[in-house]
């Protein structure tokens, strides 16, 4: 009986540990692909739209790890959020390399609007996610972006890398939490 419950505390522990895994590996994905997609379209690679491929996979993935939580519905509209999200990076960077600073302008207010979107949508899908929170996170996730693609096509390679190891830093922390939120809401899942 005591072998029994033991193992069935351990195998919840698992299930946490996997998780906690699970999301730091997509977010660590979603900062190393983006960064490939920033410096193939910096340099006009040919690679270019195989990167954005692979990148825009990543929503999905996503959405496998929410999917063992919440229906269609709500996975099929985190995907569309973050497809958004990165599709939007994308197209400033394309932006600013081609020196278009007023679309550049625009976009990066729609870039934040669609983290806000994010933000929000995720707090009422799960009372673990803090609203505030999220909203900060994915806005130091923007401008620690934004400061790595700058870096980049101005030729500042090593501010760039800098910039990319908080950037690899933050996605661990929002993947944590991810995770967290997660076995806060759906703790019958971990025990």
């Amino acid at each position: 009986m005591i072998g029994n419950l033991i193992r069935q505390k351990m195998d919840g522990y698992l299930r946490q540990a996997k998780l906690y895994g699970d999301w730091r590996r997509v977010w660590s994905k979603h900062v190393w692909w983006t960064r490939e997609v920033i410096i193939a379209i910096a340099n006009k690679l040919p690679s270019t739209d195989t990167s954005v491929n692979k990148l825009l996979q990543n929503p999905i993935e996503m959405g496998q790890i929410f999917g063992e939580f919440y229906g269609d519905r709500t996975v099929a509209h985190i995907e569309q959020l973050f497809t958004q999200h990165l599709k939007t990076g994308g197209d400033i960077v394309t932006a600013a390399r081609d020196g278009d600073t007023a679309q550049v302008t625009a976009l990066t207010r729609q870039w934040y609007q669609n983290a806000d979107a994010i933000a929000n949508f995720l707090a009422k899908a799960n009372p673990f996610y803090d609203e505030a929170t999220v909203r900060s996170m994915m806005h130091e996730h923007l401008s620690l972006t934004i400061q790595e693609a700058n870096a980049y096509l101005q030729g500042r390679y090593n501010d760039s890398i800098n910039t990319f190891d908080r950037i690899q830093a933050e996605a661990e922390q929002m993947g944590d939490y991810f995770a967290q939120g997660l076995i806060s809401q759906f703790p019958e899942k971990f025990r």
